[in-house]
């Protein structure tokens, strides 16, 4: 049978593979793609998709302005099922969590947003965006929804100098006791691939969470973006014994 020979940048996605794991190191910087296509005798769209392909395996990373780096193999992709506090996830993983408020704003809730809250529409309400960063890697991009009336004059500088969750128990005493949320995989908005310095249209995995407080009332609503290259969930089942059908 006639072998069908690979295309020049999955060949070129292996040889940059080996080189990643034999002799470099995390956060080496990569050669510029000009010097990668002399080096390997390809044209720099090859080297640029052979780039693209190894960032979706989470082996490189690229800083805007900056160039293009080995990833930390070492580090284990965050599970999202443990817990629901980002920092928490990443002191327990040794590394450093930083979020970056992009703005804080009031608005009257609208008919979808009043729904997830559970308060009147036109209520009025916080509406918060955040950069979720680990060892300065952008990992989530974070829509948040408050009711207003509960954590009045909350500021950005709150948030960022405690996390929000720390802010909700100190400042206003409502800590979070329960988070339901809901996860499902979708393609980056371009926006968020920008903020998180990903190409367009990279897979995301979403996450959707609704936290209540010790009466059961519903303090937060939020939508997540996540890089699907540093995020996974895991879910350990229990079997149900002989007999049992699904």
């Amino acid at each position: 049978m006639e072998q069908v020979e690979q295309p020049l940048h999955e060949q070129l996605v292996n040889q940059l593979r080996d080189r990643i794991k034999t002799r470099m190191v995390p956060h080496e910087q990569i050669p510029a793609e000009r010097i990668l296509a002399e080096e390997y005798g390809v044209s720099r769209n090859t080297v640029r998709a052979a780039l693209a392909k190894l960032e979706m395996m989470g082996l490189i990373y690229r800083r805007r302005g900056r160039g293009t780096f080995v990833a930390n193999p070492l580090v284990e992709p965050t599970n999202l099922a443990d817990t629901y506090s980002f920092t928490e996830q990443m002191e327990e993983q040794g590394r450093r969590p930083f979020s970056r408020v992009i703005y804080l704003e009031h608005f009257p809730a609208t008919k979808y947003i009043a729904e997830q809250l559970n308060i009147p529409l036109g209520t009025p309400a916080y509406k918060l965006k955040r950069l979720r960063c680990a060892d300065g890697v952008p990992l989530m991009v974070e829509r948040t929804f408050l009711p207003a009336d509960r954590f009045p004059k909350l500021t950005p500088t709150d948030i960022e100098r405690f996390g929000l969750y720390a802010a909700m128990l100190q400042k206003y005493d409502s800590p979070v006791l329960d988070a339901r949320e809901a996860f499902y995989a979708s393609l980056m908005p371009d926006k968020d691939a920008e903020l998180l310095e990903v190409p367009k249209g990279s897979p995301s995995l979403n996450v959707q969470r609704t936290s209540t407080g010790v009466n059961g009332e519903i303090v937060e609503f939020t939508l997540s973006v996540t890089r699907a290259d540093q995020f996974v969930y895991r879910v350990l089942h229990h079997g149900a014994g002989r007999g049992s059908t699904t």
